[in-house]
């Protein structure tokens, strides 16, 4: 490896800017490629918030009309709204001239070459924050306090949200809390079929098509032998039909059993049994960027390279917003 020294700025620069080989260290990134969180990008100069909304509701069957009568008119209803504003995660690091003096330079590289995934790896923890902490009304992060609730004031999964234009409630908390099994995973099916409604409380079809899980090898083992077995699990009848066979997909979401700031859950170990049953197709998980992940590097007399230090300092950056609107999409378990 070529020394890297105050005359190599640019050489620096290029080496942050490349695609690094992985380390095997980072957790893979699966949020914002799941299918059931919805991604989009804002355009500039288009102010800092947007709004989302559940799309209207409307009389799903029509009335008798007499003889000579008028046909009744239709009901319209509208759905829960949730607004969003968007926030900014930075983070600097500088490179002191005595390190680049005195030829640190693995040192140099530690600090630096992965300073391209520190935003995208951020945004994939609070993406699954929102899972971890799908039971909270709020959560505080780097010192600042987040509203999570989704439209209806109430957490994401809860037994007892509401609707517009009804006094009828629903649960999308699979019932007990159970471990993933079969059983459970039925119990979540039955949710979905008992407790599907629009905000008229007419009964709706929520097709679910995704298993949420943490990185818990007993819960992923589970899932696969349900989803993957040639017979049915639950009976010794090796001619007994699979109906899971490949139904489900499976997204693993290690950060989903972590503290707030992505560390290891200990001693508590309770968030690893975390999963959740979800209907991509339906979902109102929003994503929608602002700014996209980024780097500055500093130049030589820039303001990236201080006057009285002499460090150089690169700094990465992102804007963005995230909204849930309702959780008629989900099903959760503790």
């Amino acid at each position: 490896m070529a020394n890297i020294s105050s005359f190599q700025l640019s050489q620096l620069t290029d080496i942050v800017a490349r695609t690094f080989v992985d380390t095997g260290k980072e957790l893979p990134m699966v949020m914002k490629n799941s299918g059931f969180v919805n991604v989009n990008s804002m355009p500039m100069h288009t102010g800092d918030s947007k709004r989302f909304a559940e799309r209207i509701d409307t009389s799903m069957y029509a009335g008798v009309r007499d003889e000579g009568e008028d046909a009744q008119e239709g009901v319209i209803q509208y759905g829960y709204e949730k607004d969003a504003t968007v926030y900014t995660i930075a983070q600097t690091r500088s490179i002191t001239k005595l390190m680049r003096d005195a030829g640190k330079d693995q040192q140099i590289l530690d600090k630096i070459t992965n300073l391209s995934e520190i935003c995208p790896n951020t945004i994939e923890l609070d993406l699954a924050n929102r899972l971890t902490f799908a039971w909270s009304t709020t959560y505080t992060y780097d010192g600042n306090s987040r509203s999570i609730t989704v439209g209806d004031g109430l957490a994401l999964i809860s037994a007892s949200h509401t609707l517009t234009g009804s006094a009828t409630t629903y649960s999308n908390q699979i019932t007990s809390n159970p471990a993933f099994s079969k059983g459970s995973l039925e119990t979540a099916e039955k949710s979905f079929v008992d407790q599907s409604y629009d905000n008229l409380r007419n009964k709706c079809y929520y097709k679910p098509d995704t298993i949420i899980t943490t990185d818990d090898p007993n819960t992923i083992n589970e899932v696969r032998q349900l989803m993957h077995s040639t017979s049915d699990v639950s009976t010794s009848n090796s001619g007994t039909k699979n109906v899971y066979s490949n139904k489900y997909k499976h997204v693993i979401v290690p950060r989903i059993a972590t503290t707030i700031t992505g560390a290891v859950v200990s001693p508590d170990t309770s968030k690893a049994k975390y999963w959740f049953l979800a209907s991509a197709s339906n979902s109102d998980f929003y994503f929608y960027s602002l700014v996209e992940p980024y780097v500055k590097a500093p130049k030589d007399g820039n303001n990236g390279e201080s006057f009285a230090s002499e460090n150089w300092t690169y700094l990465t950056g992102a804007t963005y917003l995230m909204a849930i609107v309702s959780g008629k999409w989900i099903r959760g378990s503790k």
